[in-house]
């Protein structure tokens, strides 16, 4: 399992999360991995430096990177995305030929997300090209680029098993992304889940530990030695 964390986010994300589950995946016998994105957490680089396109390789060479460690099967291998690192997953699961696709509290349109991103920056002095988004410099050239890009489309080609979930009350991302999600994935096996009364990172315990509980089921059985071979 490789791990995709959400904009401004890092490898541990909010409340832990992401460590969370990745010891729960490792009491379950699978591996994952965490990481930052080029810009984030501990990455080299700044964040008003990332990009769409920087993500995406990033989130490519992660996959590559597993792929090629002793002890892991390369035909078992899946994702999870939050937020945005939901929509990176989206965009590379078909290229990066997994076998499971799985998105928490993800976009589907990410045009309106960067619309609002903008309204609420800043301004800030003397950088035309930069704006202030809760502390952090964003590139308004990345707000311009993720106005090109539809996750929808690439998540249509996509074949297998996949499965969304998101919180009932998230103040970013409405109920409707995970509806036309849903209904634009290709593949033949997926499942939504409205996990009641949640917000955007799932941050309770009783959250988190259903997010995590139904990620590790869906695996157990989606990457297991009975699973269907990746489509070619």
């Amino acid at each position: 399992m490789v791990l995709l964390h959400g904009f401004t986010g890092d490898r541990m994300e909010s409340h832990w999360i992401f460590v969370k589950c990745s010891r729960a995946l490792a009491r379950a016998g699978i591996a994952s991995l965490r990481f930052d994105f080029y810009g984030s957490g501990e990455s080299e680089g700044e964040f008003l430096e990332m990009t769409l396109e920087s993500e995406i390789a990033d989130a490519l060479a992660a996959v590559q990177f597993v792929r090629r460690q002793r002890g892991i099967d390369p035909r078992r291998l899946a994702l999870v995305g939050l937020s945005l690192g939901g929509a990176i997953a989206a965009l590379i699961a078909q290229r990066a030929r997994v076998q499971a696709l799985i998105m928490w509290s993800a976009p589907a349109h990410l045009a309106e997300i960067a619309n609002l991103t903008a309204t609420s920056a800043k301004a800030i002095p003397g950088h035309e090209k930069l704006v202030d988004y809760n502390g952090h410099e964003i590139s308004t050239e990345l707000l311009n680029e993720i106005n090109t890009v539809d996750p929808l489309e690439q998540i249509s080609s996509f074949r297998q098993p996949t499965l969304l979930i998101h919180p009932e009350k998230d103040d970013y991302i409405p109920k409707i992304h995970i509806d036309h999600y849903f209904e634009r994935a290709g593949a033949a096996i997926k499942e939504a889940v409205v996990i009641p009364n949640a917000d955007h990172t799932f941050s309770s315990v009783a959250w988190e530990q259903e997010v995590i509980d139904r990620t590790i089921k869906w695996l157990a059985i989606h990457l297991s030695d009975g699973a269907n071979e990746i489509a070619s």
